[in-house]
């Protein structure tokens, strides 16, 4: 440390910052290098970060978490170098918030409708979206959220600054990045995220493979997309490069045949680096946790295509992106709409799939997307449908109308129900064994079960203790409880394999305690409401078998009350209508969900469906199974949502009011007119859309149309 007072240090840091930055190459002298790197390797910041920190090294911190905040990089170049020539000690995430400053990129991947919309608190939300790789951690977000801003106005001014250009941006990032190595401190995945996304925007893919190279090797970083979509998108031109028309503009990086290759080789390397650590007899090929990719890079691949007329790449994009994502976002749409505007000469035959194997596919091919008569697609946008045959009815057309018009007019488009493949059905059944025995599947990080049931339980199969720090007892007491458990669910699945076919299933707790979270409501479910559903279900089964599940403790006298045994002992009767109803008790210590969702994933493609009667989102189970499109789209064709109307004195019950999956499936799809004319339909956003995105979570924007939607685009042959 030099001489000077600690004020006078404050005071030279703060003019220092205040200067405009050095080139990158001259940000810190040799000398002062080796001086610093000495110091840091032998100072020893205290071990409780909140207690004794020197206050320069607060000070330091906070400038930087300030910078940050404002987006101005030139400062937070002056913070860093005024820091390191006084030898103030800097903590790794300083570094890591000042290169995601490098990085720049406040926009978070909006291309979903369900994207998450901005909030009024624009510090807040601007630091948030650096989960996706930019802007600051989210200890800076702790930190700045209590902080005021008077003129947003002025924030979103200095947010949206680029007063240091790119290619400086990304020789900063360089010099930032060495004097990481040279102290030994690992860069995180959201440090490199935005070191690839920083190269990638500025078109040097070299650099960005070699940050690429260097993150799979640091034990520290957990690869995710985000990391690898950077260096995908950039390859296939989303980004804007700093290369100016004649006329000064930003245009573009022109996409060619090796840049679209190199892009599908990003997506191999992805998939082959992911998933390694797994059981390759529990996941299907294509299925998580190898990473997949997501709606905004399907986009981006799509485009390329298009610009290339790669029809082979676009066939295969088009057909993953209808099985991955259940409403593509609208700018999505239109990326797939201007391939089918510009198809009117084929395609190249020369496709970058023959110089490239791709990971296997999500599902069967979506089929030709070329027209090779010269004549092209027709688009009809805002096509209605007849919810209860799934029968279009076309919108307005895109361009010049024509004599074929009218034949469209007259022809009948009907959207067909889409199962799932045999593979995700066996898939997903595995998942759902692993979960019961294991608490988890593997590859899955969170700590917490979902749908609001706290932590997972660690749990001991086979021996495998899952908590190494019991002692002795306490190992075989856990080694005995997975014993139990597997012996329970070993006898649950003979059950299943020797129970007549059955066609529903019934989540009795979710229907015995719907709607009975009042005050002072009792603890046990409310039998009646079971009752009236099994006895509506019953009487309309046409002598299929249908089984409840509930968990034993409710057939349990200390919680069963004494009016309700009548009820219990008519369902283990054989009296009509429950002679063809099995009440399945599951045992104390298992979680009553795994046994009717393995019961009704019991269904396949070559099998008749299995309806599953719950008003339970699964999310517990959605954010386990890590094959997440197929467990949303067998909740589209399998779930049945219920609810109570008035009560019928006839019948004695309250009237039941029944939700079941619709006629045909909500997906992109091709369609077969009933002239035999070949389309395609692609579903718009509506409102309500809330949990159909792969995320679960997210709901469809407020300008969303109430009524289902559709794109449809028919092949001319005339």
């Amino acid at each position: 440390m030099s001489d000077l007072s600690p004020e006078e240090r404050a005071a030279k840091r703060c003019k220092t910052s205040e200067a405009e930055p050095p080139p990158p190459q001259q940000l810190f002298a040799p000398v002062t290098l080796t001086k610093y790197t000495s110091f840091y390797r032998s100072y020893n910041p205290p071990r409780k970060k909140t207690k004794n920190i020197p206050p320069e090294i607060i000070s330091t911190r906070r400038s930087i978490q300030h910078c940050c905040r404002d987006n101005d990089l030139s400062k937070g170049l002056g913070v860093i170098k005024a820091a390191i020539e006084e030898c103030v000690y800097l903590e790794a995430q300083s570094f890591y918030n000042l290169l995601n400053l490098c990085e720049g990129s406040f926009s978070a991947r909006v291309v979903h409708v369900g994207t998450p919309r901005p909030r009024d608190d624009v510090v807040v939300n601007e630091a948030e979206t650096s989960a996706d790789g930019a802007a600051t951690s989210v200890e800076v977000v702790k930190e700045m959220s209590n902080n005021t801003v008077e003129d947003t106005g002025q924030v979103e001014q200095q947010l949206t600054q680029e007063e240091i250009s790119l290619s400086d941006r990304l020789a900063y990032a360089n010099t930032i990045h060495s004097l990481l190595s040279q102290l030994n401190i690992p860069c995180t995945e959201p440090t490199y995220t935005a070191l690839i996304r920083l190269a990638s925007r500025v078109g040097d893919f070299d650099r960005a493979k070699s940050y690429l190279n260097e993150a799979e090797a640091t034990q520290q970083c957990k690869v995710k997309l985000r990391m690898y979509s950077a260096l995908l998108r950039g390859y296939c031109g989303d980004y804007f490069h700093e290369i100016h028309d004649n006329d000064g503009d930003i245009m573009r990086q022109k996409v060619t045949q090796e840049k679209l290759i190199n892009a599908l080789k990003v997506w191999i390397r992805m998939y082959n680096h992911s998933g390694t650590s797994n059981d390759p007899n529990l996941f299907g090929e294509g299925i998580s946790p190898k990473i997949q990719l997501s709606e905004i890079e399907y986009a981006s691949l799509i485009k390329a295509a298009t610009c290339l007329r790669d029809g082979a790449v676009m066939e295969r994009m088009l057909s993953d992106l209808a099985e991955k994502v259940l409403v593509p976002g609208l700018e999505t749409t239109e990326s797939v709409l201007d391939w089918f505007r510009s198809d009117v000469g084929g395609s190249h035959e020369d496709s970058a799939l023959k110089q490239v194997e791709l990971p296997p596919p999500e599902g069967v091919s979506i089929g030709d997307v070329q027209c090779d008569n010269g004549k092209g697609w027709r688009v009809y946008k805002g096509c209605t449908i007849d919810s209860n045959t799934g029968q279009l009815t076309l919108g307005a057309q895109e361009g010049p109308k024509t004599d074929c018009n009218n034949n469209d007019a007259q022809e009948i488009f009907k959207l067909k129900p889409v199962e799932l493949s045999d593979s995700a059905w066996a898939t997903m059944r595995r998942m759902n064994i692993k979960i019961v025995l294991e608490g988890q599947v593997e590859g899955h990080m969170s700590k917490y079960q979902g749908g609001g049931k706290g932590k997972k339980m660690p749990r001991s199969i086979n021996g495998n203790n899952a908590t190494p720090n019991n002692n002795k007892s306490q190992n075989n007491n856990n080694n005995k409880r997975g014993e139990w458990r597997t012996n329970a669910w070993k006898q649950f699945e003979s059950f299943i394999e020797n129970h007549p076919p059955y066609s529903i299933v019934i989540d009795g707790a979710n229907v015995g305690y719907f709607q009975q979270n009042f005050s002072n409501a009792p603890k046990h479910v409310d039998y009646n409401q079971i009752d009236w559903l099994l006895r509506h279900l019953l009487e309309h089964s046409n002598g299929k078998h249908i089984i409840l599940f509930l968990h034993e403790r409710h057939f349990s006298p200390k919680l069963c009350p004494p009016w309700a045994l009548k009820i219990i002992n008519a369902w283990d009767g054989n009296l009509a209508p429950y002679e063809k109803l099995t009440v399945y008790r599951t045992p104390f210590g298992m979680n009553d969900d795994w046994y009717w969702m393995h019961a009704a994933l019991m269904s396949g493609t070559n099998s008749k469906p299995i309806l599953a009667v719950t008003n339970d989102e699964m999310r517990d189970h959605h954010f386990q199974m890590l094959a997440q499109g197929s467990f949303l789209r067998w909740k589209e064709r399998h779930q049945v949502h219920f609810d109570f109307g008035s009560f019928d004195r006839q019948l004695d019950r309250r009237e039941v009011l029944l939700e079941y999956p619709s006629a045909y499936s909500r997906r992109i799809q091709r369609v077969k007119g009933s002239f035999g004319t070949d389309a395609i339909a692609i579903p718009l956003p509506k409102k309500g859309d809330e949990g159909r995105y792969v995320d679960g979570y997210h709901v469809a924007d407020e300008s969303a149309p109430e009524e289902e939607t559709y794109v449809l685009v028919v092949r001319a042959n005339e």
